[in-house]
């Protein structure tokens, strides 16, 4: 970028002031075009010199970082959903604000809904399946997956025999680890049934909706407290990966050094036992849940594709292929 439509773009953002400017105006203003502008500003930005902020509806304003309160423009926009897998949250959200970045948390009903509002660009970082993420991925949606996250936790949980019609969340790591662990004991998925939130596939499991629940913690083992019989597929396909974290790539430069770093060092924090408190307040979950948590993950910092493979190998044909996972390994 040269240094004149650089000082230029800085000069008509200074005359703006508090109130910013939006992308449109500022290509009418200057007479570059769009793809120019949006260029010069991701430079901009990556240098800490602007941030884009709420305009109104769904707008965004830019505005010289100068003229903001010293939080804005470095708060981190994370996507969720109630999974007691999470116990490195608390860990990871502390490591970021000892780099300087505040964390908005925002609860979703499911990991399809989570990892969509990721590719939108609605958030900026999103901790769901890699499955879900490479799904997303394969239809362009311009997500990135760090290495690390947690290993096991799903079930399925039955009454009596294990039955061909299953209830799961969709697009995500249940489907997928459902699917290959019908494989693997030579029957079939006849017809999958998708709840939206794991409260809603609860209470239609019990109603008999299906013969098993494709579930995480902690409500497998609400369930198994009931007397249902619980399937860990860890026990059939060994270890496997679900939740990771995926970035956007709206995410800064400073930004994205600072989340691989506290990414990577929660998850050492927790394989090693250091567990920060506040889970429970963060996702509105138990104590007893996150204890059980404790036994049902194992942690790691890395993410292997000879690991995905073998989930996939079961899976083979379902839901996504081989290269879709492996663009988001290696991106």
């Amino acid at each position: 970028m040269s240094g004149e439509v650089r000082e230029r773009v800085l000069r008509i953002l200074e005359q703006f002031g508090k109130d910013g400017v939006s992308q449109g105006e500022l290509v009418e203003v200057t007479g570059y075009s769009k793809s120019w502008i949006s260029e010069v500003l991701k430079e901009l930005e990556e240098c800490g010199l602007v941030a884009r902020v709420p305009g109104p509806g769904r707008t965004k304003r830019v505005v010289l970082s100068k003229y903001l309160d010293p939080t804005v423009g470095r708060v981190v926009r994370v996507a969720i959903v109630r999974a007691s897998e999470y116990l490195y949250l608390p860990n990871f959200v502390s490591n970021l604000r000892r780099g300087g970045y505040s964390t908005e948390l925002v609860l979703y009903g499911n990991v399809s809904e989570a990892t969509a509002a990721l590719a939108r660009g609605d958030v900026h970082l999103a901790i769901t399946p890699i499955y879900t993420q490479a799904a997303y991925r394969a239809l362009g949606a311009p997500l990135k997956t760090y290495p690390g996250g947690a290993l096991g936790g799903a079930s399925l949980v039955y009454r009596g025999e294990l039955g061909p019609k299953v209830l799961s969340s969709r697009a995500s790591t249940m489907e997928v680890a459902a699917v290959a662990t019908y494989r693997y004991l030579r029957k079939e998925v006849e017809e999958f049934r998708y709840y939206a939130k794991p409260e809603e596939g609860v209470e239609r499991f019990l109603r008999g909706e299906a013969d098993a629940v494709a579930i995480w913690e902690p409500y497998a083992s609400y369930l198994e407290s009931y007397g249902y019989r619980r399937l860990r597929l860890v026990e059939l396909l060994g270890d496997y990966h679900c939740c990771t974290l995926a970035r956007h790539e709206n995410l800064s430069q400073d930004a994205e050094r600072r989340v691989r770093s506290s990414w990577t060092r929660a998850l050492e924090e927790v394989r090693r036992g250091v567990v920060l408190e506040g889970l429970e307040e963060l996702l509105g979950l138990d104590r007893a849940s996150v204890e059980r948590a404790r036994r049902e993950y194992r942690f790691t910092e890395e993410l292997t594709w000879e690991n995905v493979k073998r989930v996939l190998s079961y899976a083979s044909g379902f839901l996504l292929n081989y290269t879709s996972v492996r663009e988001l390994l290696e991106s």
